[in-house]
């Protein structure tokens, strides 16, 4: 489960609340902060000890941190008047937290804590007239700009506005007033925990490798490393193993769009990752049935035209019909001969004029099929390109690498992750994937 949602003790003791913070972690709390200004080391002890050690390593302090060690507790949190009593534990805790009010104070300190509280997000709940000072939007840029940073949202978070904190892009949200301030706290705490730690669902639309080394399973291993909720569309029935391609079966558009159809009537699908395809006409209907549905859907398109055993799938592509269809798609990964074949060049230059005269999608542009030992992939926007680097590992070729990447990449997004970011991770990711072992079947494998 993620540890999204936190939890932060009221800072005087109210009746029944060591059972409440036992039933929270019974429930599956992974962080409770105990923060009590007024302790005594004995008090704290105290109330350490009433608490079950198996959830010792979820408890966060915020004073008296000698005991956190102690204890072996989760970590310790501090404000900017406890820094340098903080100061000897800064290698001791996996969690090592500050709380701050401004984006300075982050920005400042962003290399010496693992965790940053941003606050008051919205109006204190507890802090009667404690108002926020943050406008929204900034937020949102700011966490956009540091998302290498985990900072969590704290203030005037409740039921009703919690959602926001996660689309603003906060790696979680912490909870005080909301749970401390109400009748039915663990209800409070059952809906929001459940709400933030539900998967995304993310479909594939792709063939079906008997291997799984790439296809339509590859993309479903790949999706599940990322905890997102995978769904499958078959395209084709092929018959290969990682090494050698010898046919392959076609499905009709009926046959996907049965398939979508059942899908899209109870699961709310925001992006969708196309591999294997017939023709341009079927991705031209996919693409369209999906925009009848939800015209803000994202689509990312891996163009397979040529298998890694060389099969080749597609000839004669028409790079006008490529340019049409590009309008409706968000990012498209080609490698080398697929970007020559799609758009007539894989010169960075000519191929950003194209798009950008032409309003399309975003093109990566993979350089796994370069002759060194140079395997930089390149971000082709209407505006920018950029470059993201990397080193052939050397007799560790892997089948589907391009199904795992792009598979990563749509994951990485739909979680909220910024496009340059997506890639990058997906990137780390892919890596790990050809390390894995010496055969031309990889390993999924997050460690």
């Amino acid at each position: 489960m993620n540890s999204k949602l936190l939890i932060i003790s009221p800072p005087e003791n109210i009746p029944s609340e060591i059972r409440m913070v036992k039933s929270l972690l019974e429930q599956g709390l992974q962080q409770f902060h105990i923060r009590k200004p007024g302790f005594s080391d004995s008090d704290m002890i105290k109330y350490i000890t009433s608490i079950p050690k198996s959830y010792y390593k979820f408890l966060v302090l915020h004073s008296h941190y000698y005991l956190a060690k102690e204890f072996g507790l989760k970590g310790i949190q501090m404000g900017m008047n406890r820094v340098a009593e903080a100061k000897g534990y800064k290698n001791s805790f996996n969690y090592f937290g500050y709380s701050a009010h401004s984006f300075d104070e982050i920005i400042t300190n962003k290399h010496n804590y693992t965790h940053f509280f941003l606050s008051p997000v919205f109006n204190s709940i507890s802090k009667k007239g404690y108002k926020s000072t943050f406008n929204l939007s900034e937020i949102s840029r700011f966490l956009q700009e540091n998302q290498e940073l985990k900072i969590i949202a704290l203030g005037g978070i409740n039921n009703n506005n919690f959602r926001q904190c996660i689309d603003l892009g906060f790696s979680g949200i912490a909870l005080l007033g909301a749970i401390w301030h109400k009748d039915d706290a663990l209800n409070t705490y059952s809906i929001i925990n459940e709400t933030l730690n539900r998967r995304a669902y993310i479909m594939s639309i792709a063939g079906f490798d008997p291997s799984s080394g790439a296809g339509l399973t590859a993309d479903i291993k790949t999706f599940e490393q990322h905890e997102v909720q995978g769904l499958g569309v078959i395209t084709a029935i092929t018959y290969q193993n990682e090494s050698e391609f010898r046919s392959l079966d076609w499905l009709s558009f009926e046959q996907i769009k049965k398939q979508i159809n059942i899908l899209l009537s109870k699961y709310n699908i925001q992006f969708i990752k196309i591999g294997l395809i017939q023709n341009l006409e079927v991705l031209r209907q996919i693409i369209s049935l999906f925009k009848e549905y939800n015209d803000n859907v994202k689509v990312i398109w891996d163009p397979i035209l040529k298998s890694s055993t060389n099969f080749d799938f597609h000839a004669d592509i028409n790079k006008t019909d490529v340019l049409n269809l590009l309008k409706d798609i968000y990012l498209i990964i080609p490698n080398l001969p697929e970007c020559e074949e799609l758009f007539g060049t894989n010169d960075f230059i000519e191929i950003q004029s194209k798009i950008k005269d032409a309003e399309i999608c975003n093109v990566l542009l993979k350089g796994g099929h370069t002759i060194n030992d140079d395997v930089t992939d390149v971000l082709i926007e209407q505006n920018d390109v950029n470059y993201f680097y990397g080193k052939r590992l050397v007799n560790k070729d892997k089948h589907g690498t391009g199904c795992v990447l792009s598979s990563a990449i749509c994951s990485n997004l739909s979680k909220g992750i910024n496009l340059h970011s997506s890639i990058e991770q997906a990137k780390n990711y892919i890596t790990k994937f050809i390390d894995s072992n010496h055969t031309s079947l990889g390993y999924h494998k997050t460690k």
